[in-house]
């Protein structure tokens, strides 16, 4: 803050502030005013007297005359020479405003900065200007962590803190400083810890450690070491990162003997037989390949009083132990059955290729002599025709099917192809209206055959088969039409015995026939000459029933006058008139489908 004098050496009760964001403005303290225009008591003898009024535009100072309404950017000469005093307030007011009480960008008074009015350096370029305000930055320690508030309390009082002319430029630039400013401290953050780390590291190779070291040995051991005392808390994780790798690097190590040691065996037992033996092959093997064993295993090596510890010549733990050699001569054996299961294999499938290529050569020998197989041939047809050739000699005694079943064979595809083209056919004779009778001629079916495709060879078969199927149709037909008229003879026949009155024994066809036309199973059976075949039969019928009772008559009266006879109302008597009217019954003679009337 600055106190400014008056014109002729009394003191001004207004003050000059500068804003947060660089603007300059008067407070007077005794009114508790606040204005951004420059005061009367604060402006000199000329700047009263003058129309002429200072602003700043983009932080450039130029003049305006309330009187003519012109601007300019210089200096207007009634003003005065601007070196004897101190350099014009740069307002951010436009022209056409003016105010005469505090604006709404009024800074907070909790935090008001004095400003020393120095002289303004100017600068050529952007970047020149922006160079210059961050090297204020600097200058003034501001930090990573700094606020653009508490850096601008310590930088606004500076010439160059307007080298760059907007808040936005200044604010932009404050930023890059303090995020380049984070990004250095994060790479020595960064280079730092991995100078400890390495320091760390160096003094645990210095150490007798083992893979099962805690870090409570090493802390007792190096409590003193720099490293370990650098390193602070952040030393238990800088030791369980080193043991992380120094595990893994053993392991790794006793992995690349272990595999390189397998490797040695497996090409020394490659050619092992199926036949050997480990109590054989164990003793040449440690007799051989003695130094592949681990140190603890070996007999010439003195046992080992300490784990293995870091950087320490012998490891007891790499190399191969007995279950290794053991297992390499496993899969040795393993492989050498492997290889001969193959041989036996391949040899086997030589001999089924032989097989396949004769059962093959003979299928080629029933091709060659399609012509004479047909669905209906034989094998004793067919043999004498192949006995001879060298095909049909060379599948002899060859497991697998012999010459009768694949000729069979053949012979099941011919009928399957046979069946097939039959179905073929009646479709399309279905189609056409077309029917096969059992008159119907060979060259009339060929001919409606060749209307549709082409006629296989075997044409002859179909028609067989169509001619057997018609055959077999008509006799379901004729054997029907036969059933029917057994059933009307039989309608009729009962009909003739439910005639009443009955016919008698003595009746004829001609006394009887305007009766039994009358019956509609006369009518439906519509042959005379059965219907009089069936009338005889009714009346021979009744002849031989009258002769039966006359019999049975003869047989009782006889009956009845012998002592046993029994009373007229007995069973027997009641069992010897049973009769329909008066005419014994003998069921015995009844023919079948005949019913007791």
């Amino acid at each position: 803050m600055e106190s400014l004098d008056r014109p002729g050496g009394q003191s001004a009760s207004w003050v000059e502030y500068t804003s947060p964001a660089g603007r300059v403005y008067y407070y007077n303290p005794a009114t508790k005013k606040t204005t951004w225009e420059k005061p009367d008591e604060l402006k000199s003898e000329q700047e009263r007297l003058s129309a002429w009024k200072e602003y700043a535009k983009d932080g450039r100072a130029y003049w305006y005359n309330t009187e003519t309404k012109k601007s300019t950017w210089t200096r207007p000469a009634e003003l005065g020479d601007p070196a004897s005093k101190p350099p014009a307030v740069a307002q951010a007011v436009p022209p056409v405003v003016r105010p005469s009480s505090p604006v709404a960008e009024q800074p907070r008074r909790a935090v008001p900065v004095a400003v020393e009015r120095m002289p303004r350096r100017e600068y050529r370029t952007q970047e020149e200007a922006e160079a210059a305000f961050l090297a204020l930055l600097a200058t003034h320690g501001v930090g990573s962590t700094w606020t653009w508030e508490q850096a601008l309390r310590e930088i606004v009082s500076d010439s160059d803190y307007r080298a760059l002319k907007t808040l936005a430029e200044r604010k932009d630039a404050f930023h890059k400083y303090t995020g380049k400013l984070r990004e250095r401290e994060r790479e020595e953050a960064r280079v730092r810890a991995q100078q400890q780390r390495e320091k760390f590291f160096d003094m645990m190779r210095e150490l007798p450690i083992s893979e099962v070291t805690r870090f409570r040995k090493v802390r007792c051991l190096a409590a003193e070491h720099p490293a370990f005392v650098e390193a602070g808390k952040d030393g238990e994780r800088l030791f369980d990162e080193f043991m992380d790798l120094f595990i893994r690097d053993t392991r790794d190590r006793r992995r690349t003997a272990h595999d390189e040691g397998m490797r040695v065996l497996a090409a020394h037992l490659a050619g092992l037989k199926i036949s050997a033996k480990w109590s054989d092959v164990k003793g040449e093997l440690l007799d051989r390949f003695s130094h592949l064993l681990m140190p603890a295993l070996k007999t010439e090596t003195p046992p080992l009083d300490t784990p293995y510890m870091y950087g320490a010549p012998v490891d007891p733990e790499c190399g191969l132990s007995l279950i290794d050699f053991m297992d390499a001569y496993d899969r040795a054996i393993t492989d050498a059955e492997r290889r001969e299961a193959e041989g036996r294999q391949k040899e086997k499938d030589g001999v089924l290729r032989i097989q396949s290529q004769y059962r093959n050569a003979f299928r080629q020998l029933l091709e060659e002599h399609r012509a004479q197989i047909t669905p209906a041939s034989t094998w004793t047809q067919f043999f004498p025709l192949i006995k001879t050739d060298h095909r049909y000699i060379d599948l002899l005694g060859q497991p697998g099917s012999s010459p009768l079943e694949l000729f069979w064979d053949h012979v099941e595809l011919l009928e399957e192809d046979v069946y097939r083209e039959r179905k073929r056919l009646e479709s399309a004779m279905r189609d056409a209206g077309f029917r096969v009778h059992v008159d119907t001629a060979r060259e009339e079916v060929k001919s409606f055959a060749a209307e549709f495709y082409h006629v296989p060879d075997y044409f002859d078969y179909i028609y067989e088969q169509l001619l057997m199927k018609a055959r077999h149709k008509k006799e379901e037909e004729d054997e029907r039409v036969l059933r029917q008229h057994r059933r009307m003879l039989d309608d009729l026949r009962y009909a003739l015995y439910d005639l009443v009155p009955r016919i008698s024994a003595d009746a004829t066809w001609d006394e009887e026939r305007s009766r039994v036309e009358r019956l509609p199973e006369f009518r439906a059976l519509d042959d005379e000459p059965a219907a009089r075949l069936v009338f005889g039969r009714v009346v021979e019928r009744e002849r031989e029933s009258r002769k039966n009772a006359r019999s049975r008559d003869a047989d009782t009266h006889k009956r009845s006058r012998s002592p046993s006879t029994g009373p007229p109302d007995s069973r027997a008597a009641r069992r010897r008139t049973s009769t329909d009217n008066g005419m014994p019954v003998d069921d015995s003679e009844l023919e079948e489908g005949e019913m007791v009337l």
